[in-house]
């Protein structure tokens, strides 16, 4: 997503943005049409620009313990100092910093709104919370029903393991 850094200067309210996954470079989750919804507020500083955006879609991952669909919802938030040239005030650890020289006329964001979109999917994705995922044996799909496949007998070495669990579960 690019913006003409001279219209940078004219955002006095936050504007709204609809871009898709693939116009900001993502192509490996789901869709790639799917809309990304960018809100942006832009506050000057000189030469320098301070944007606060909010970073919203709605992904279809795959869950990880059936391998269903599991819908999320992202609701991201960034904050971005766009700098004429690097300065020793900037404490680069404090914000996220991108150096784009006044001769530059656009400011490509679409790595940001990437990169947002990408810490806000979480490492365990399920369908559901209580996702019974996949038989070990067979395969099947445990959320629709039973497999039907055969327990194995536990090893009596086990035995006081289980007597323990038992206990907890009452």
């Amino acid at each position: 997503m690019k913006i003409f850094r001279s219209d940078l200067q004219r955002f006095e309210e936050p504007r709204h943005f609809r871009e898709s996954l693939f116009d900001i470079g993502i192509h490996d989750l789901g869709n790639p049409e799917t809309p990304v919804e960018l809100e942006l507020q832009v506050r000057p500083q000189g030469e320098d620009f301070l944007l606060n955006g909010v970073v919203r879609t709605n992904l279809t991952l795959t869950c990880d313990r059936c391998l269903g669909e599991a819908p999320y919802a992202v609701d991201g938030k960034f904050s971005l100092w766009l700098v004429a040239e690097m300065r020793p005030d900037l404490d680069a650890n404090e914000e996220e910093i991108l150096l784009v020289p006044t001769h530059q006329q656009e400011v490509d964001l679409a790595g940001t709104i990437a990169e947002t979109i990408r810490i806000e999917i979480p490492q365990k994705t399920l369908c559901r919370e209580d996702c019974k995922g996949l038989c070990p044996s067979c395969g099947a799909d445990l959320n629709r029903q039973p497999c039907g496949c055969a327990t194995e007998e536990i090893d009596e070495r086990w035995s006081a393991l289980l007597a323990i669990k038992k206990q907890l579960e009452k």
